[in-house]
């Protein structure tokens, strides 16, 4: 026998197959939806004393409200945006003006503790910052956008990986729809994660993130001094006022002093309109079982139709209200359980798929991804 007979064939490059597996579907959304709510989320700064466990599981509500109910996730921080806006506004009236929507950002997340004689240090939001500048209390706090961007914690990289991969899914379904191609429902679940999760994104943009040391404000005045010096604002609730920070050890991840105006609320409903909107662009999928298909087309139409009464706003009568607020309660029950059926059925739709859903899209495979 020849040395040429058992020779193996030598090959230089081969193109990958074209194709992909359930594994490649489900590790791409996968990884997308983690990046997103790793780096999309914001939290404020935790209380002093405060053990990791409970850390822990904040942080993991917040994350499952993040994938869950990412449009409601949004009302958050436009509300947060508006009222660093508004701190700006009034910071500049007091003559402050080195105060930015950066620092009004900081301040709302915890970041000025106030310590006074004989009393925990506790966290001062913008408002209370304004509060005692005006009555000479504290001096503007001098720290530098530079320094709070500092003590801030945020991932480029993983803010960039994440902007990436969320690409590489939008870019794709495009192309698989251009193409024919059927796309899973696992794959709308994400895209419609995504819309909100960069409007999330962008209004917490100059918002710090995990940032583990605050800015601690030393006075000498002690706190029954200025309940004093209040006057009948200490005789009322604090909740949501100058005074707010008397009661407290830490600001929560979804305090928003403003109430929302009919901007803010309609940023937030356009988003949520979007986002069921690219759910409901599965309707034509059908799943191995015919209820299983019915049910899918009942959450996306419930899901679609809560969001849109969510923007309606009737006239402040109070029959009108009273009707109105009855209404939305039993709408989000039912959107609840509508949002519950289209998670399981994302899953339970690679009982059956479709043949061609495991064709890759021809032109995708130049964009960069994992």
């Amino acid at each position: 026998m020849s040395a040429q007979s058992w020779a193996p064939t030598v090959v230089g490059w081969a193109p990958p197959p074209n194709g992909r597996g359930t594994i490649d579907i489900l590790f791409e959304n996968f990884l997308a939806l983690f990046v997103c709510v790793w780096t999309v989320l914001h939290h404020n700064l935790q209380a002093r004393h405060e053990g990791f466990w409970s850390v822990f599981f904040r942080k993991c509500r917040w994350a499952v409200l993040a994938v869950t109910a990412p449009e409601m996730l949004t009302l958050f921080p436009v509300m947060q945006w508006v009222a660093a806006n508004i701190s700006v506004r009034e910071m500049q009236a007091l003559g402050v003006h080195q105060w930015t929507k950066l620092h009004a950002f900081y301040a709302n997340a915890g970041g000025f503790m106030l310590q006074t004689p004989g009393f925990p240090r506790f966290p001062i939001n913008a408002t209370s910052v304004r509060y005692l500048i005006s009555y000479k209390l504290i001096s503007p706090p001098t720290i530098s956008k530079e320094d709070i961007w500092d003590r801030s914690k945020s991932d480029h990289f993983a803010k960039t990986f994440a902007f990436v991969q969320s690409g590489w899914i939008i870019l794709q379904i495009i192309a698989r729809a251009t193409q024919h191609l059927t796309i899973t429902p696992l794959e709308l679940f994400t895209a419609a994660f995504i819309v909100p999760s960069l409007t999330t994104a962008y209004f917490w943009a100059s918002k710090p993130q995990n940032v583990a040391e605050p800015t601690v404000i030393l006075v000498d005045w002690s706190i029954a001094e200025l309940l004093v010096s209040a006057g009948d604002v200490a005789n009322e609730p604090y909740v949501n006022t100058a005074m707010d920070f008397v009661q407290r050890s830490r600001i929560p991840n979804d305090y928003s002093p403003p109430p929302p105006t009919a901007t803010e609320a309609t940023v937030v409903w356009v988003v949520s309109i979007i986002h069921a909107v690219i759910h409901a662009l599965g309707w034509s999928f059908h799943f191995g079982i015919e209820i299983e298909t019915v049910v899918w087309r009942v959450s996306n139409l419930v899901l679609l139709a809560v969001m849109a009464i969510g923007g309606l706003v009737p006239k402040q009568t109070w029959i009108r209200r009273k009707l109105f607020n009855t209404i939305v309660n039993i709408a989000y029950v039912v959107y609840i359980i509508a949002r519950i059926c289209i998670m399981v059925e994302v899953f339970l739709a690679f009982q059956g798929m479709p043949e061609d859903v495991y064709v890759s899209a021809e032109w995708i495979r130049f964009w960069p991804h994992v």
